[in-house]
């Protein structure tokens, strides 16, 4: 039976989200949906953040998701949301 994790989003972080057009906003809780059931996906690269903990960084369309799995606690900590469509 697969272990589920709670996922913990940022204030930032929804705010940015509710920001965006409906067609991206769907692509990125669809993304943010699959972290709970698969916790150990990584993203297309990683960064360490302020504390120098290790940031995994998806891209999703024009936008770049952080986000970090505990799992200690079984949380998914989704972190920042940026325009990554910086050209």
């Amino acid at each position: 039976m697969p272990v589920f994790y709670e996922l913990f989003i940022r204030h930032e972080f929804y705010g940015a989200l509710l920001a965006t057009s409906k067609s991206h906003r769907e692509k990125i809780v669809n993304f943010i949906e699959s972290l709970a059931a698969d916790s150990f996906q990584t993203g297309d690269y990683a960064e360490n953040d302020s504390s120098g903990r290790p940031c995994f960084v998806k891209i999703t369309g024009k936008y770049a998701i952080f986000f970090w799995a505990d799992h200690a606690t079984k949380e998914v900590r989704i972190v920042d949301l940026v325009d990554a469509d910086w050209k």
